[in-house]
C-alpha cells in the first residue's frame, strides 16, 4: 500500500508538470488496461504515426505478452513479415507517462520501455491516476523490472526496483580501504596499537601448603 501511494503521488505530479511537451505514443488513443496476473496476452494497434511513409501507415503492429518477455509481429514495407522475441531483460523497465489533452483531461500510459520505440510494448492507458498507480506497481513486480518514470523531455527515470526498493545515491564508505590494504576483516573495526616499552611485573609465588 505504502509503494501504491508513493506511485500514485509521482505519477500525478508528473502529470502536473507535463503538460503537452512530451513525446506521446502513438498508441496512447487505445482504450487500453491489460491484466499483469492474466497472462500470456496480445495487444496490436495501427501504426498510423505522421512520421511514417504512407506504406507503412496502416500496417498492424502485434504483440503477444508473458511473463518472460514479449513477441513482436509485423510487416516490413516490402511486405516480408517479421518476428522477434524480445525477453524481460530487453526493456529498460515499466515506465509511466503522463499527459493533458487538449480538452483539459489527462491520460496516463504503461509500457514496458525499449530502447527502440517501435519495440515498446503498450499496457495501459487511463484517465485514472488511481488505476495506473496499481498497474503500475503490478508490472514491475509481476515481470521483474524497475519502475520508470518519462518526463517531458522523453528522459526516463529510474524510481524503484521491482522489489518496492527506491533507487537512491549510495553513501560513501566510511573506511577507505585503500588505507588498510594489509589488515585482515577482524582486525579492521580494531585501533591501531601504540609501540612503547612493556612493562614485567614480578611477583613470588605463594602456594598453601598443608
Amino acid at each position: 500500500m505504502k509503494v501504491y501511494r508513493k506511485a500514485q503521488a509521482m505519477i500525478a505530479n508528473n502529470k502536473a508538470n507535463s503538460g503537452q511537451r512530451g513525446t506521446k505514443p502513438i498508441w496512447a488513443g487505445l482504450d487500453l488496461r491489460l491484466d499483469p496476473y492474466a497472462l500470456p496476452q496480445k495487444i496490436s494497434y495501427d501504426r498510423a504515426a505522421p512520421q511514417l511513409s504512407e506504406e507503412a501507415r496502416g500496417k498492424q503492429i502485434e504483440f503477444t505478452l508473458n511473463t518472460k518477455g514479449a513477441v513482436m509481429k509485423c510487416d516490413l514495407n516490402c511486405g516480408l513479415p517479421i518476428s522477434m522475441s524480445l525477453p524481460n531483460r530487453a526493456f529498460m523497465g515499466v515506465a509511466a507517462r503522463a499527459y493533458e489533452n487538449e480538452d483539459g483531461s489527462n491520460t496516463v500510459t504503461l509500457e514496458l520501455l525499449h530502447h527502440d520505440a517501435d519495440l515498446s510494448v503498450p499496457l495501459c492507458v487511463s484517465n485514472a491516476v488511481e488505476d495506473a498507480a496499481a498497474d503500475w506497481h503490478s508490472w514491475s513486480k509481476r515481470l521483474g523490472l524497475p519502475m520508470l518514470l518519462v518526463d517531458e523531455q522523453g528522459n526516463a527515470t529510474k524510481i524503484k526496483d521491482h522489489a518496492g526498493v527506491a533507487a537512491l545515491t549510495p553513501k560513501p564508505r566510511r573506511r577507505r580501504r585503500s588505507l588498510m590494504p594489509n589488515r585482515p576483516n577482524f582486525m579492521r573495526r580494531r585501533k591501531m596499537g601504540i609501540v612503547g616499552p612493556v612493562e614485567r611485573l614480578h611477583a613470588r609465588e605463594i602456594i598453601a601448603r598443608t
